[in-house]
């Protein structure tokens, strides 16, 4: 059964790949072993000890390097085989290639070895390339002794020779090794190296314990430092004493300098539940692990690694391979049930958050707060977080256009994490024999990925369109210039099948692109300058490469680092950091050509890192007394409906801003989840803040959860009184805890609830905002709601409150429908925002939701109507956020819009849409809602699937389990074809085809423009929105803050943003400013986004989830910004400037996500008039400067 499934996976192969049109050749072919004598296959024999079922490391494979062996400048090739014995094959030219292991003397002493990684270094700093090998698997400790052959010089015969001396040089670990990497740790000049260890060690590896990280794990890595003295090299284990000592089960590490310290660092990617490590160099011999303050989240069974450049901002990116499936019928196979119980127990263990896929760490530089690296994943935007059971990933520019591309190796003989196989198993081990269940572990090859690097971390799946599109079981790989043609050629380690030689063939087909390539002579004790960092600058950039003894997976590329240089026919310099801090720059350089770079200790100058003076922001929370944590107690939204997409259950603290004790200074409000009190802090006139806890909640548990809070004046005494929202959907629907109250300022900031002030409704609240809509002299107020409780996708009630102080007394009655026909049915509704986008001076009120476009509600003289034909209709969001601004300085708002981003799990676009299908599928009372996307399937046609696994879906429908006998027949159905029987027909269906942030573009008479915000802020959800001028030039810029960490737990956290600021190019596009110039860092799950008006220096703060509130005060030393404070009937202002044009600005009550800020006006040298205007559009100033 299991050979027949086999035999049509390879059909449906072949027929793939026959009915492929290539238009042009593809970039790889491969080389067979007849024509190039690499004959290399890692092949594993199984019997009733050596097999899956009794070693889940039996199908780890092997690795290979390529590296020069014989100083004739071609690449020779070195492979480890399990079974197998390790060769050596000689470069003859050509792709000529010749098996010299035995009289090289590269022989395993005993052919029980099982050799895992390859390195290729020169030790003993003579000149030649000696190879490190670890070996691995086997119980005797004398089989598991890691080997170092020295390189002897050639024969007479012009071969290389190898002698076996690592127990001389001390060397000869036995640890259960994976891979080694050489660097030098201390800055002394020579060569230590790290060791990875992955040893099963006789507990569950995924099971959750006190983690053991006090260096007594037999499976910890191993740190040997090279104590030469003598002239003798010899290696001692300093693992103990330098902090090595986690457990942990290591499948690869990198050496780099992550925190730009000038000593190197290492990380270490680990399997199973043990996290990955990030070992900072503490310049003393020891290493501090500080992956929890450098990475949100980490692969679960991190497999190989590799670092480079993938967006050319001169900082190492890291990507690390797990095992998630990449068609829907094998992801269906693979992924259990979501486990709500895992999240929880990460927490209580001390455990890193890990999910199971692949993971694009894009370094985003290093915090100036703890100088340690940040690091966010992209793996999902960039289309690369899913390449089934991975080993090896390798940077490298495949096409030469200046990019880095990536190569990625994946297989595994029998695929044991199959669920319809383990449920066989669970049923039939006790009853069938071990060959038996070995026989019914299904086997599917797959082909290795290689993704096109397009830029603005976009990668394409080029498998197909480049040859690489056939199955192997691959592990080790390896790039380097096998025929020295200027392109990068590929050798892979393949399990059970000869190796695989891909040769690039760039230089036969079309290609205006050059290259350059750099071998590096480094100073005495470091040959290949192993460590260093290259930085190669043309007018098209900066490109980066790093020097390492080991990348990918047990497996070291050519030392020569290689360059695409695209059209580019010059280079500028280049400039060398090696090891020690020591930076070089060279000019002069060959394109098309190969480089050589030698160490000149008189051209060495000390690496300087770039520091701003004086950022845009400073972090003021010390200076200004903010100390605040937000605590939210943990709902599990997932109990009640196990296939939403997310929670709703964290969405606060909002910020609420204004002077409530009429001292002249702005106080602000921080809203409190439930079992917790609310908060006041004070501005004092010193400029700091006194912090006062209050409580507005009913009940005496304080089970309340507030939502959104603003503060206006709602009797027209000349105070503000506060309205407290609530929501969070913790409750059924209409509990009484849904009941938003007023509460009324005394004038002097302290409050006392209105009685029978609001109308009788309970909602789940989501923004309130106020602008007197009817002209009537008072504010009014749209209150919104968004999931109606436990009822996902459908939204709650949302209403209008009309003000009726006119009458005599307060009181906000509900708008009826004649006023707001559109209003209540329109969905789940994240914010609103009160705007006269016409300028009619009517304010109107824009609606941002789920799954729903951004939509106007035109105010026709106090009633409302939907805006159509706006040129905002297509664009169906997940909106969060809105604020208004005139960017573009041409009389009228625009807005900038918050969304969820692209850097989720499921992508949508217009004709491959997001759906949510919502009935009542059992009829037992709950709606029932099914995630669709478009994913492929197993001959690569993208159609729609469910998105959530069997089991989660089975607990939400249960009579999924009726239409399907096995995962696999689940996952091989698309939508239309799971519910033929029409079972979805009357469905509601809810589409989402736009992920993107925007700014709207106001074209005047209705029409508005959609332009995508800057490709950084689409790497998380935005929630909080900030329009304003921070850089005194008179047009409005934008700053943001977001991720979501309570996305449904197969993905995890959307964790990825740490805040942003768009500078307004004044051209009608937005520029990223690097943080190390604003020093605007919100890395949590961040909410609201507020400015405080201050006289000299405005404050902004951002609300963060179970978490610090931030501040950060305007540098004004630098802007010169003049900010004017605006009166309680000031709504909107024109502002005119000394070149001709007008802005407009409007001042409502409430602006962005659960926030409001002071109402004032930053004003620029520029300015030489403002009028400032009431709700009924009479002016109120009129200012010349």
């Amino acid at each position: 059964m299991m050979n027949m499934r086999y035999l049509v996976l390879l059909l449906l192969g072949a027929f793939t790949f026959s009915c492929t049109n290539h238009t042009e050749p593809p970039l790889f072919k491969v080389l067979n072993a007849e024509a190039s004598g690499i004959d290399f296959n890692n092949r594993l024999v199984e019997d009733d000890t050596v097999n899956i079922l009794d070693n889940e490391f039996v199908y780890n494979g092997s690795g290979v390097a390529i590296a020069d062996l014989n100083n004739d400048e071609l690449p020779d090739l070195i492979f480890t085989g399990n079974q197998v014995a390790n060769k050596i094959y000689l470069n003859r030219g050509e792709l000529q290639f010749l098996d010299v292991s035995n009289q090289a003397g590269f022989i395993k002493p005993d052919s029980l070895m099982w050799s895992s990684g390859v390195s290729v270094v020169d030790v003993n700093a003579d000149g030649l390339n000696d190879i490190y090998v670890c070996n691995t698997f086997r119980k005797q400790s004398t089989l598991r002794k890691n080997l170092l052959y020295i390189n002897q010089g050639l024969n007479e015969q012009g071969l290389p020779v190898f002698v076996e001396k690592a127990a001389e040089y001390g060397l000869d670990n036995d640890s259960y090794s994976s891979n080694a990497q050489f660097f030098d740790v201390d800055n002394d000049g020579d060569l230590d190296v790290f060791i990875g260890v992955n040893q099963i060690d006789g507990i569950n590896p995924n099971e959750f314990r006190p983690k053991q990280d006090d260096g007594t794990s037999p499976s910890r890595d191993r740190l040997l430092l090279n104590s030469t003295a003598e002239g003798q090299i010899k290696y001692q284990d300093v693992s103990a004493s330098a902090g090595i000592k986690f457990h942990g089960y290591t499948h690869s590490a990198l050496t780099y300098d992550f925190n730009a310290d000038g000593f190197l660092d290492i990380f270490v990617a680990n399997d199973f539940l043990s996290n990955d490590l990030l070992y900072i160099n503490n310049q003393d011999g020891t290493f501090s692990n500080q992956i929890s303050d450098s990475f949100k989240h980490l692969s679960l069974s991190s497999m190989g690694s590799d670092i480079g450049d993938i967006n050319s901002d001169g900082r190492a990116d890291l990507y690390v391979t797990e095992m998630q499936p990449f068609y829907n019928k094998r992801k269906k196979l693979f992924q259990g049930p979501s486990n709500y119980q895992k999240e929880i127990f990460t927490k209580r263990y001390g455990f890193e958050k890990q999910y199971a896929r692949n993971v694009l760490h894009v370094n985003q530089g290093v915090s100036s707060a703890d100088g340690l690296p940040i690091f966010s994943d992209l793996g999902m935007m960039a289309k690369v977080q899913e390449t089934d059971w991975s080993w090896t990933p390798l940077f490298m520019d495949a096409d030469n256009d200046g990019l880095q591309d990536l190569f990625v190796t994946n297989g595994f003989p029998k695929d044991v994490t199959d669920r319809d196989f383990g449920d066989f198993r669970v049923t039939a081990s006790r009853l069938e024999t071990k060959e038996r269940l070995l026989a019914a572990i299904p086997e599917i090859k797959i082909s290795n990925f290689i993704f096109k690097n397009k830029g603005a971390y976009d990668f394409e799946d080029y498998t197909q369109k480049w040859g690489l599109d056939f199955g192997t079981y691959s592990h080790g790989a390896a790039y380097g210039d096998l025929d020295k043609d200027g392109d990068l050629d590929l050798v892979v380690n393949n399990m059970n099948d000869t190796a695989s030689v891909l040769v690039n063939q760039l230089n036969t087909i079309e290609s205006e692109t050059h290259w350059a390539t750099f071998k590096l002579q480094g100073p005495a004790s470091n040959k290949n300058g192993i460590g260093a960092e290259l930085r190669l600058y043309t007018n098209n950039g900066i490109q980066s490469r790093y020097q390492l003894t080991n990348r990918g997976y047990l497996s070291q590329s050519d030392l020569k680092l290689h360059f695409g240089l695209g059209t580019t026919n010059q280079i500028d310099s280049v400039v060398v950091n090696w090891p020690g801090n020591q930076s070089q720059v060279f000019h002069d350089l060959a394109i098309d050509a190969l480089n050589t770079l030698t160490y000149n200790a008189d051209q060495i100058e000390e690496r300087t890192l770039k520091t701003i003076i004086s950022p845009q922001f400073v972090n003021a929370n010390q200076k200004l007394g903010l100390d605040y944590l937000s605590r939210d107690i943990d709902f599990i939204d997932f109990n009640f409906q196990r296939t939403i997409p997310h929670k709703f259950s964290s969405y606060g603290p909002s910020i609420a801003v204004g002077d409530i004790n009429a001292d002249g200074i702005e106080d602000f409000f921080l809203s409190a989840s439930r079992n917790f009190k609310e908060v006041w802090f004070m501005g004092k006139a010193d400029g700091s803040y006194a912090k006062q806890e209050v409580n507005y909640k009913a009940n005496i548990e304080l089970e309340e959860e507030d939502s959104s809070s603003l503060l206006f004046d709602a009797d027209q005494d000349g105070d503000l009184d506060l309205y407290i929202a609530r929501g969070c959907a913790q409750y059924p629907e209409n509990h009484p805890y849904y009941k938003d109250e007023l509460w009324m300022n005394d004038g002097i900031g302290n409050f006392t609830l209105s009685k029978d002030v609001l109308p009788e409704f309970l909602s789940n609240t989501s923004a309130v905002k106020a602008a007197d809509f009817d002209r009537d002299g008072d504010l009014d107020l749209i209150v919104s709601a968004s999931v109606k409780p436990f009822t996902y996708p459908y939204g709650d009630s949302h209403y209008i409150l009309i003000n009726e102080l006119d009458s005599g007394s307060l009181k906000f009655s509900l708008a009826d429908e004649s006023i707001e026909p559109e209003l209540m049915d329109i969905g789940m509704l994240s914010d609103v925002l009160w705007t006269d986008y016409n300028n009619d001076g009517w304010v109107d009120l824009l609606l941002a939701g789920d799954f729903m476009p951004i939509t106007f509600l035109e105010n026709r003289k106090g009633k409302f109507k939907r805006l159509k034909n706006s040129g905002l209709e297509e664009h169906l969001g997940w909106w969060s956020s809105l604020s208004a601004a005139d960017f573009d300085r041409d009389g009228d708002m625009d807005y900038v819009v918050g969304n969820i981003g692209r850097n989720i799990n499921t992508q949508a676009k217009a004709d491959e849409p997001i759906r949510i299908y919502a009935k009542d599928l059992d009829q037992n009372g709950t709606i029932d809602p099914l995630v669709s996307y478009f994913l492929r399937d197993s001959l690569g046609v993208k159609k729609e699937y469910l998105y959530h696994p069997w089991d989660d879906i089975s607990k939400q429908f249960v009579g999924i389990r009726k239409r399907f006998n096995s995962y696999g027949q689940f996952g091989e159905l698309s939508v239309p074809d799971m519910f033929e029987d029409g079972l979805l027909a009357d469905a509601d269906v809810y589409t989402l085809n736009e992920m993107n942030s925007v700014w709207i573009e106001n074209l005047s008479n209705g029409k508005f423009k959609i332009h995508y915000l800057d490709v950084e802020a689409q790497i998380a959800p935005i929630f909080g929105t900030l329009a304003t001028d921070i850089d005194a030039d008179g047009y409005t810029d934008i700053l943001l803050v977001g991720n979501d960490f309570g996305m449904e737990v197969q993905q995890g956290p959307a964790d990825a943003f740490n805040g942003l600021v768009l500078r307004n190019n004044q051209q009608g596009s937005f520029a990223v400013i690097p943080k190390e110039e604003t020093a605007f860092y919100v890395p949590g799950n961040a909410r609201a986004l507020a400015a405080v008006y201050r006289e000299k220096d405005p404050v902004v703060l951002a609300s963060v989830n179970n978490d610090s509130l931030q501040s950060f005060v305007w540098n004004n030393a630098n802007q010169k910004s003049q900010y004017l404070q605006l009166g309680a009937n000031e709504i909107t202002a024109l502002v005119s400037y000394s070149e001709g044009s007008t802005q407009k600005i409007e001042q409502f009550y409430g602006d962005g996500f659960m926030s409001q800020s002071s109402r004032f006006l930053t004003l620029s040298k520029e300015v030489i008039q403002v009028e400032t205007f009431d709700a009924e559009q009479q002016q109120i100033r009129l200012l010349k400067f």
